[in-house]
This record gives C-alpha cells, sequence and structure tokens, in this order.
C-alpha cells in the first residue's frame, strides 16, 4: 500500500510541474510582443564610424560586466560607455534580473557568437548547475543608452 501511494504522489507532483510550466496564450502572446518591440528598437540603424559594427565576438578587455534585458537579450557594458545587445540564438526560460551566468567560451578570453552559458539563481548559484538549460549567445550589436533605456521601459510595461 505505501508503494501504492508514493507512485500516486509522485505522479500528481509531476502533473503539478508540467501544469506550473505552461504559460497562457495570453503571456505568450505578451512575451512575443514584448520580444517584437526590442527587435524593433535593435533595427534602428547606428552610424558605424561612431559605434562600430555588429561583432562575432568581445574580448574580455572590451566590457565591463553584462546583465539580462529580458529572456532573449543581453546587455554588456562597455569600456567608454560602449554598449552591445547580445540578441541570444533563442529564449533562455531562467533569464532574468538576477542571474548569475556561468560562460562557456570557445575562445580564451572572448565571449562570441555560439558561446554556451547556464544561469542559476544569485542566492543559490549551485541549485541549477548542470541542470540548468544551456543558452546560446548570438551578434553583438552596438547600441545607444537612449536605446537601452528604451528596451527596459517596454520590458517594464509588459
Amino acid at each position: 500500500m505505501n508503494m501504492q501511494r508514493l507512485i500516486t504522489c509522485l505522479t500528481l507532483a509531476s502533473l503539478l510541474a508540467i501544469a506550473g510550466c505552461a504559460t497562457s496564450p495570453d503571456d505568450e502572446q505578451r512575451r512575443k510582443d514584448m520580444e517584437a518591440d526590442v527587435d524593433e528598437i535593435l533595427r534602428y540603424e547606428l552610424d558605424p564610424l561612431e559605434y562600430g559594427e555588429a561583432k562575432g565576438c568581445l574580448s574580455d578587455a572590451e566590457y565591463r560586466s553584462y546583465r539580462a534585458l529580458g529572456k532573449r537579450h543581453l546587455l554588456f557594458e562597455g569600456r567608454q560607455g560602449r554598449l552591445w545587445v547580445n540578441v541570444l540564438r533563442g529564449r533562455c526560460p531562467n533569464l532574468h534580473d538576477d542571474s548569475v551566468f556561468i560562460m562557456r567560451s570557445n575562445v580564451a578570453r572572448h565571449v562570441c557568437d555560439t558561446d554556451r552559458f547556464e544561469v542559476t539563481d544569485r542566492f543559490d548559484p549551485f541549485s541549477g548547475v548542470g541542470m540548468a538549460p544551456t543558452c546560446v549567445l548570438g551578434e553583438f550589436k552596438p547600441v545607444t543608452e537612449a536605446q537601452v533605456k528604451e528596451i527596459e521601459n517596454r520590458l517594464e510595461m509588459r
């Protein structure tokens, strides 16, 4: 009887976990709209002589920090006020403001397009290591501070 109760509890727990992962059609539409808003902001053409071209890699010397902008973008803050948004190759479900990143660079002292990373919780950085979904970097697009503020405003509105 105890084995049967255990199986029932495990089955119920699994179903509840699956149900918790599901998103409503409204949530999915909001996510798509927000990503479309960010993509629209990033389409604005900047003068390549002033801001540079999009890059496949950034050296460690080019940036000081990075942080999440939604579930599909990372902001890299560089030296001398330089900013790049990395458009990930897909959504990164665990990405949020308090994320800790574990980068898996293919080129020493660089982060590059197609490099992979995992996301863990700042307060328990070992909780998801090896179990978290792997996210993949994309191209680094130069952006202005005004574009970053607009992206942050749109993220807050959603």
